[in-house]
């Protein structure tokens, strides 16, 4: 998601449809396309509620329109020029995504369907088509007009403001919308892009479900109001960016954490906002006075139960004309017995050969004051706290323990266990085929077997390092090629011979085929072709 001051439930939203995204690259079941519809309506809602966010920020313009309609004109008047800019993108990627829909079922333009009434939910063909075309590049249809229209929203906004302000807004929008093509990764000595994906359209919606397009799409809708949202509140903060004065004194409690653990100690300060050094209030919680100093009540219990702990109280200060006032105030925290998580990115499982990736943290306790043990797998640091490699060479199960330092005490957070399995064997295709019928136009373009892993969780290389090829002619008028071995993955001559010679109907059967994967010899499955 777009932006820094988003909430826990937006944030939440943006991991899962990141993780969802990422599952699209692996053979898509029918429970996560039914997740996008369910991320995407999350997505909506979240429109949703920043769009009535944002309608209270134009509220307030309205009401400083009615009381200090000088100082607020030229702030007002950029706040709907950024209204109308999001408005109009907004419906723009609306009328796309009803496009799409209607290119997936079929149905009439026109016609209202929503996504989870969608039939053709796992269609991609339909979509990489509206959007990315049959370019190989994906450039010149809707993803490429989207992408500029992004570009023209960014450009437009920024050309709103003061133009002291357009250097620094146009980072931050920058940054918030990234339409430049993917930086290519680093491989070896050479960078490399990810096959497929070698331009910004292609990432985004090659080879897409509907639902992961739509998804996509409205997830930009919420960054096009997050970003409105941004400028529009700055534009209401540069309205008395200059004055000095103070709002409205009202309680306020601030607490370090408000999730603890047993054994921990609760502290919280409460004081008034903005509030008086020289200022000593009365400040009573649960019928006992709080030490005061600096104007400042320090609060401080050790709870012995788990669950929400609640409390409340009073302070009392006497204003400039005598008369004692009383604030009231309340919060809460959370009491949790010692726990902790470890998530492998993928199930309960070590897989023997490949790198694991493993993150260990403990609720409410910073990343340096985790420790942990492990028996029957190797960690290595990976990178950002608590994140972790794991590697295991063999076995059958692995343990993590793990600890926290509370204060002086360490603490035991619990045991995680692992299961180690050996990486499958992968796939041999010729031509993105397992078996099934070929032309020979195709299958006299190809140089040999290919190797993938199909829908496994790691995206880890596999070749072929031998093979044999047998063909048969159909009728049996020419003769038949038996047992043509080959020590790599490439088509021999003798091979490529043979399958010159193919005429509808003939059969060539690639097998005892041998792969290598994660440093293992593999054997693969066979591959039946039919030329047709």
């Amino acid at each position: 998601m777009a932006g820094n001051n988003l909430s826990p439930r937006q944030k939440m939203i943006g991991m899962m449809y990141l993780v969802l995204t990422a599952l699209l690259a692996l053979n898509t079941s029918k429970e996560i396309i039914n997740a996008f519809v369910t991320i995407n309506s999350s997505l909506e809602f979240s429109v949703q509620n920043m769009t009535s966010k944002n309608n209270l920020s134009y509220s307030t313009f309205d009401k400083k329109m009615e009381t200090e309609a000088d100082k607020t004109r030229p702030f007002y008047d950029r706040a709907q020029k950024v209204r109308k800019l999001s408005k109009d993108i907004n419906s723009y990627i609306d009328k796309l995504k009803e496009e799409l829909i209607i290119a997936t079922d079929k149905v009439p333009a026109g016609q209202k369907v929503e996504l989870i009434d969608v039939k053709a939910k796992d269609n991609y063909d339909e979509p990489t088509r509206v959007m990315c075309g049959d370019k190989q590049d994906g450039r010149g249809k809707k993803a490429t007009d989207l992408k500029n229209k992004i570009e023209e929203f960014k450009k437009n906004v920024v050309a709103a403001l003061d133009p002291k302000d357009q250097a620094n807004w146009k980072m931050k929008l920058d940054d918030m919308f990234r339409t430049s093509d993917p930086d290519p990764k680093n491989k070896g000595d050479k960078f490399v892009i990810e096959e497929g994906k070698r331009t910004w359209e292609m990432a985004n919606f090659y080879h897409n479900p509907v639902v992961a397009s739509v998804c996509q799409l409205t997830k930009f809708q919420l960054d096009v109001k997050n970003a409105e949202s941004d400028v529009v509140n700055h534009l209401l903060a540069s309205i008395n960016a200059t004055d000095l004065k103070f709002s409205d004194v009202v309680a306020k409690v601030v607490a370090p954490t408000s999730y603890v653990i047993i054994g921990q100690e609760y502290t919280a300060d409460v004081f008034l906002a903005a509030y008086d050094r020289t200022s000593t209030p009365e400040i009573v919680v649960g019928g006992s006075t709080l030490k005061v100093e600096d104007g400042m009540g320090k609060y401080t219990t050790s709870p012995r139960s788990p669950g929400e702990q609640k409390w409340s109280g009073k302070i009392r200060l006497r204003g400039s004309d005598g008369q004692l006032k009383e604030y009231p105030f309340e919060s809460s925290y959370m009491v949790s017995a010692p726990s902790a998580s470890v998530s492998a990115d993928s199930l309960n499982v070590f897989y023997i050969g490949i790198d694991n990736p493993v993150t260990i943290s403990v609720p409410g306790v910073p990343a340096e004051n985790v420790s942990y043990s492990a028996s029957g797998v190797s960690l290595s640091a990976a990178g950002g706290k608590g994140r972790y490699i794991a590697r295991v060479s063999a076995g059958r199960e692995a343990t993590i323990n793990v600890t926290a330092k509370m204060g002086e005490k360490s603490m035991s957070m619990g045991s995680f266990r692992f299961r180690i399995k050996s990486v499958p064997a992968p796939i041999a295709r010729i031509y993105g085929a397992k078996s099934g019928k070929i032309s020979k136009t195709t299958l006299n373009s190809m140089g040999g077997v290919s190797a993938d892993m199909g829908d496994f969780l790691f995206n880890i290389p596999a070749k072929v390092t031998s093979f044999k090829m047998t063909v048969v002619y159909k009728g049996g008028s020419r003769a038949n090629l038996v047992d043509e071995p080959a020590n790599s993955s490439a088509f021999t001559s003798n091979m490529k011979a043979a399958m010159q010679a193919c005429k509808p109907g003939d059969k060539v059967l690639i097998d005892n085929i041998v792969g290598s994967v994660a440093g293992q010899t593999k054997s693969l499955e066979s591959i039946i072709l039919t030329v047709n």
